[in-house]
């Protein structure tokens, strides 16, 4: 029983090994989730059975973002330990709870409990042997996207074997097994979550008389301000509306090009008008929904970018944030240009684009790429794109 007990918890930390780096999504109340996993099952030592793999589905509810239901089926072929080698199949039916700590984190603790009943399929015999078990434990989620985890989960199983068959000892009815799984965890079915717009929303205004209020917090007092409500990050001039830096007509926040000469006619990019673009690249960085970090698994597409960028040394660099049309349009526009900046940080810190040749700019919900009816369309509109300007 030592040796499984190593082997069970040295098969828990590599698997914890893996879990490094950031990623993206939440939990939603009413969405339904599907569980393969795969792992290893650590069986009582007085059972005369040889520890196995153990391969695992699970189908849950989410009655709130912290609270879920899950009924899952697994299943663990093994054998007799004695020399006449038998093999046996053991199969779980089980009902239980799971409670997520931090249902809108990327990296969300959970705990688990509940019971069911185990079925021992004995090779050879027409009977099966069934008891009732209960189990509790725990684990991990960690976003991949918007719609998938990556999980690790691990049980302390409670099996109450009434008429002691199989065992090598009549001490106790209860039988002790460890599980130890991975997997991933695949949420759909949900209506779509309402945007998340705390950012967006206008704190309410401090009493009137106080010449120093400044409801959007961009510095400029309300007294003064006369574009209230401007999104969280969005430069403004000194009466609180959006800022025009080359005077071009078009501000800061939608100019690719923000350095146009003074009298040069624009486009709606704020860049020279007539003048095609060099090239362009959409890179696969699907954002989850309100999300805006890069992230390890972004980077063959940052890779991708940086030799994208290496092939026309002479030009301009902007990174172009875009988003789906959840939410409010200011917050949206926030948003993209976090993005766009995190993708244009990525390549300089780590794939040595030179600072002074690339710019950021975030267009929100403006360019869609398709329409954003469905799930999948807005996932599609979440992106960042690439463009080499004269």
């Amino acid at each position: 029983m030592y040796r499984s007990t190593i082997k069970f918890m040295l098969l828990v930390s590599l698997c914890s090994l893996l879990m490094g780096g950031n990623a993206m999504a939440e939990r939603q109340a009413g969405a339904f989730t599907l569980s393969p996993m795969v792992g290893y099952q650590v069986i009582d030592g007085g059972m005369d059975l040889d520890d196995a793999a153990v391969f695992g589905l699970g189908v849950g509810y989410n009655i709130t973002s912290h609270w879920a239901i899950e009924a899952d089926l697994r299943y663990a072929p093994t054998e007799t330990s004695s020399s006449n080698s038998i093999d046996v199949d053991i199969w779980t039916i089980g009902l239980g709870g799971i409670y997520h700590f931090m249902p809108k984190a990327d990296l969300n603790p959970y705990l688990s409990f509940g019971g069911g009943l185990m079925v021992y399929d004995i090779d050879g015999t027409s009977s099966q042997d069934e008891d009732v078990f209960g189990y509790y434990g725990g684990g991990i989620k960690y976003a991949l996207c918007d719609s998938t985890d990556f999980r690790l989960d691990a049980r302390h199983i409670l099996d109450y074997r009434s008429d002691n068959r199989g065992s090598n000892h009549d001490d106790t009815d209860w039988r002790h097994h460890l599980q130890a799984m991975a997997g991933v965890t695949y949420q759909f079915g949900s209506a779509p979550a309402a945007a998340k717009q705390e950012s967006a929303l206008v704190p309410m205004a401090e009493e009137e008389t106080d010449p120093l209020a400044d409801s959007d917090h961009d510095g400029v007092p309300d007294l003064q301000d006369k574009c209230s409500g401007t999104a969280p990050g969005v430069r403004v001039d000194n009466v609180g509306c959006p800022a025009d830096t080359d005077a071009d007509g078009v501000v800061d926040y939608k100019d690719a090009c923000i350095d146009t000469p003074k009298g040069t006619e624009v486009d709606q990019h704020g860049c020279p008008a007539g003048v095609e673009e060099v090239a362009s690249l959409t890179l696969n960085i699907m954002f989850g929904f309100d999300k805006d970090q890069v992230t390890p698994f972004h980077s063959d597409e940052l890779k991708k970018a940086a030799e994208f960028v290496r092939k026309y040394p002479m030009y301009k660099v902007v990174v172009e944030g875009h988003t789906d049309d959840q939410g409010a349009a200011e917050y949206n526009q926030s948003l993209s240009q976090r993005r766009a900046d995190n993708v244009q940080k990525a390549l300089i810190d780590k794939y040595g684009v030179a600072a002074n040749r690339i710019s950021a700019v975030g267009f929100g919900e403006t360019q869609p790429l398709t329409m954003n009816t469905t799930d999948e369309e807005r996932v599609k509109n979440r992106r960042v794109e690439i463009s080499i300007r004269p």
